[in-house]
């Protein structure tokens, strides 16, 4: 037992006996003789858990310590010595906030019982009040639950934590998660003049790396203080708080404390919702996967049809708003019934995904591939104009010529493709209507013999 109480008493024999008694329960125990004595003890050694006290003394009465103490410390228990004669100014202890009172004369056993009641009751108030506190935590925290974009996960788990623990100011990073998306950083109640430098440091890895809190014993509290301070950001008191998926960290929490220590309690709320953020970000991941699932076509692992309407649209819109190029090509294979009617479905399907690889290989990373359905596909080509994405077309036509379908089971199969090309805004400005000439123009070049590229201006000429 680790607690520490002070007896404040001008009778010598009352201080010793009770030190004495609670000494052998093993608590830590100091004395005083008056209530200033007893003032300066507890400004010169800090709170303690609790103080016996004489109503009637010298100098101060027991009364004026109680306020005093209980001002300075609210959570210091404080109980009373009274004689019979003053049991009403012990009522008005009680009143003032005292938590028992014992009348004279009183045994070392009272004492050692009352000690121990008066201390159990705290603990158990503070466990209670822990409780309720974890409670509204993981209240506040089952918002987290309806986050299925990984990148609302660490502004909202940033804007319940501060909430919680009562500050203004926290950083949080994300890395490396498994889909690759809700990365960055966010930054919550620093001044306006900090912020784009702040958040340039953050994402050159100068600060807060989250790998610092995987690893036991690093600690970068001085040069942190000293690179927020540069930058104007005082009081590096943190409260760090890592973020985990699958054993590894893959982010982070930061708290400044704003110049308030944190008590156990604010770090218990602080971590729960920590470890709710990290659930949200796991069921967001897993609705990434079955969303995308959905979204993929099961033969050639493209993006199906569903997805690449969806993603036209975002696309049309975007190139829109930034005033740039967006071409869309509609591919088709020449003569694909006469494979499946020769070697079977079984080939016709592996000749897709056989197609799928070499579009792929054929177009940038931000471009879009997919089946549209049967052996038509579909590619965006993003801040490309018609020119560039003719370009594109016929590289794609003649890798599909040059390229020996089946080769890996003994077959030697030689296909041709047709493409057609439209381009946004030249040749339309809407999903439907681009969807649309690419198709026109794909079966015009069909029309033209086959294993041709045609653009949505071509269309104009073949009518007249």
């Amino acid at each position: 037992m680790d607690k520490r109480v002070l007896v404040v008493d001008d009778d010598r024999l009352i201080r010793e006996m009770t030190r004495d008694a609670l000494v052998q329960e093993g608590f830590r125990v100091a004395t005083a003789a008056t209530g200033r004595e007893a003032l300066s003890r507890l400004g010169d050694e800090g709170p303690f858990d609790l103080v016996i006290t004489d109503l009637s003394m010298r100098e101060m009465d027991g009364l004026e310590l109680l306020e005093r103490v209980k001002r300075a410390s609210p959570r210091t228990e404080v109980i009373v010595l009274t004689g019979y004669a003053s049991l009403e100014s012990a009522l008005q202890a009680m009143r003032l906030g005292a938590a028992d009172y014992l009348r004279k004369p009183v045994s070392s056993p009272e004492i050692a019982y009352c000690v121990k009641r008066t201390l159990l009751r705290r603990r158990l108030m503070d466990e209670n009040e822990a409780l309720r506190g974890c409670v509204q935590a993981f209240e506040a925290a089952r918002a987290l639950a309806s986050c299925l974009e990984s990148s609302d996960v660490l502004p909202l788990a940033l804007d319940i934590v501060l909430r919680l623990t009562g500050r203004g100011r926290a950083v949080g990073r994300l890395i490396e998660l498994p889909s690759r998306t809700g990365e960055g950083v966010e930054l919550v109640g620093f001044p306006a003049d900090s912020i784009a430098e702040l958040r340039a440091q953050i994402e050159q890895g100068k600060l807060f790396d989250p790998a610092d809190l995987e690893r036991p014993g690093v600690s970068s509290g001085d040069a942190l203080a000293g690179a927020l301070a540069a930058l104007g950001i005082e009081d590096a008191q943190l409260l760090p708080l890592p973020i985990r998926l699958e054993g590894r960290v893959v982010g982070g929490i930061w708290i400044f404390s704003d110049g308030r220590p944190f008590e156990d309690d604010e770090r218990q709320r602080a971590e729960l919702v920590a470890e709710q953020a990290e659930l949200a970000l796991i069921n967001a991941e897993r609705f990434l996967q079955a969303r995308e699932k959905a979204f993929i076509d099961d033969v050639t692992s493209l993006y199906n049809a569903r997805y690449l309407l969806s993603a036209l649209d975002r696309e049309v819109n975007r190139a829109a708003r930034s005033q740039s190029k967006l071409s869309v090509l509609f591919l088709d294979l020449d003569r694909f019934k006469t494979v499946n009617d020769r070697f079977g479905h079984l080939v016709g399907s592996r000749v897709l995904r056989e197609l799928g690889v070499l579009l792929q290989e054929s177009v940038r990373a931000i471009d879009t591939v997919g089946r549209y359905g049967g052996d038509e596909f579909t590619v965006l080509l993003v801040d490309t104009g018609k020119d560039g994405a003719l370009s594109v077309a016929d590289r794609i036509r003649q890798s599909v010529a040059s390229h020996v379908f089946g080769g890996e089971r003994g077959l030697d199969l030689r296909l041709t493709i047709s493409v057609g090309v439209a381009t946004f805004p030249l040749h339309g400005d809407s999903r439907e209507r681009l969807l649309d000439l690419a198709d026109k123009a794909m079966y015009l070049a069909k029309a033209l013999g086959r294993n041709h590229v045609c653009s949505a201006d071509d269309l104009s000429n073949s009518r007249g």
